[in-house]
């Protein structure tokens, strides 16, 4: 008997771990229709973990035996409609009505999700009192002071629940009040400087940079967007030390590496210009300098992305292009008496190069004004196309070139430009601003805004 006994216990115990997490639910308004379980990876993406199908009576069961990774979850239904449930403890049920969710949901066995709703519930409630029209300056006054009563004691209440972290995460850090005098603009300047600085290094005081359930929610990604936009200069210098301090307080793995790869895919191909240093910096410091964070073939990649953006920075001397000219002589781009060279680089059978070719010519009158050049490269090593394109678009006038050199050995034809590693291109056209000295002032500057780019680069020097 006691073999037997064991023989279930162990049966029992497998059969019961099988399933590590059951998740029911029952929605009114909800028919023989696909249910999703979705858990967030920052606000714009969802790692689907499960599907199942509801019966008639709007009836379901997430279960399975792989273990949930723990944040912030969403439960889609009915196409447009979906609810967000906190996956602590994976075993739970649930149900609602479609025809109001937040004030009909219910959960059985989860603390996280009964605190979360009854929040929400709640603060639905004071905000509409706040918000009624009528309200007496006293009243609304009185209203607000309820909401941060409320929201203060919920925290208390439910300080040791994930949920907390998250409702506190979304909220932004109140700034005392400041204390020097307003009786002058400059006083006013100086307490707006204070709130600035003040809210700006507090501004991640809500969210537990060191919980890695937070990169499984909104939040993360939220506050990482709008601190870079709204807060931070766009500099490279000042990207790299909001960048270093944030990272500083980062210390969970994964929260590390999501920070860590949110800002430096920002920055990798940023429209505004000169950002790409920070993106530099991020990876030569956190991907090069802590290979332990990610897998060899990422820290391969960014090694060979390096190679290639790390020369074409802003301020840094353009590469040598080999080309020669319609006569098939080598052009010396470094000899170029202009005062600016606008370098455009494309491929005669691209329809975009085509668009933005008749844009460019038009520019000829204001270029020759200011002395500015333009060099325009083919990457294709087609002469019969390259010549096609030369004369259809009317740019004769500019200097055209093609990577196409003739040995005189041989008398066969080398090509001696890698268009792709040498000057970034992965699309066409690229266009490149040099000065005199032949830096780079400028790059992927979209025709339409050369004008006034090389204007904002004139008024710069004076």
């Amino acid at each position: 008997m006691k073999v037997v006994g064991t023989l279930l216990f162990i049966f029992l115990f497998v059969f019961i771990s099988n399933a590590q997490y059951e998740i029911k639910g029952k929605i009114k308004g909800l028919s023989k229709s696909e249910v999703y379980l979705a858990h967030y990876f920052g606000y714009n993406q969802q790692v689907i973990k499960d599907t199942v199908l509801a019966n008639e009576d709007g009836e379901f069961e997430f279960k399975g035996a792989e273990v949930l990774p723990k944040g912030l979850y969403l439960i889609s239904f009915l196409k447009s409609k979906y609810i967000d449930v906190v996956i602590e403890d994976p075993n739970f049920s649930f149900s609602l009505d479609t025809t109001d969710i937040i004030k009909t949901i219910t959960f059985s066995n989860s603390s996280e999700n009964t605190a979360f709703y009854a929040f929400q519930r709640k603060m639905n409630e004071l905000y509409t009192q706040l918000n009624q029209p009528s309200l007496s300056p006293v009243a609304r006054k009185n209203a607000q002071l309820e909401v941060q009563q409320f929201q203060q004691q919920w925290k208390k209440a439910n300080a040791t629940l994930f949920v907390s972290k998250l409702i506190e995460s979304s909220f932004d850090p109140e700034i005392p009040a400041y204390r020097g005098e307003l009786r002058s603009k400059s006083d006013t300047t100086k307490m707006q400087m204070y709130q600035y600085q003040y809210y700006k290094k507090h501004y991640f005081d809500g969210m537990d940079l060191g919980d890695e359930r937070m990169v499984r929610t909104p939040f993360l990604q939220r506050k990482l967007e709008r601190f870079f936009k709204d807060l931070v200069v766009q500099d490279p210098d000042s990207i790299s030390r909001e960048s270093d301090l944030i990272l500083q307080k980062a210390k969970d793995t994964e929260v590390r590496r999501y920070i860590i790869y949110k800002i430096a895919s920002t920055y990798e191909n940023n429209p505004i210009l000169g950002t790409e240093g920070a993106f530099v910096h991020l990876a030569e410091k956190y991907y090069i300098g802590e290979p332990a964070l990610w897998d060899t073939s990422t820290v391969r990649r960014m090694k060979e992305r390096l190679a290639i953006i790390k020369p074409l920075l802003v301020g840094k001397s353009f590469p040598k292009m080999h080309l020669t000219d319609i006569a098939g002589k080598e052009i010396n781009m470094a000899s170029l008496p202009f005062k600016y060279t606008v370098v455009f680089i494309y491929d005669p059978e691209c329809s975009h190069c085509k668009q933005e070719a008749p844009k460019l010519a038009a520019l000829n009158d204001y270029f020759k004004s200011k002395n500015i050049g333009v060099v325009a490269s083919s990457i294709v090593r087609d002469k019969a196309a390259w010549k096609k394109f030369i004369s259809e678009f009317k740019i004769g006038s500019w200097i055209n070139g093609i990577d196409i050199h003739l040995n005189p050995q041989t008398g066969k034809e080398e090509y001696y430009t890698d268009f792709r590693n040498t000057f970034d291109v992965y699309s066409t056209p690229v266009v490149y601003v040099l000065d005199q000295q032949k830096k780079i002032v400028g790059k992927r500057i979209p025709v339409e805004n050369l004008k006034d780019f090389i204007q904002y680069l004139e008024t710069r020097r004076k």
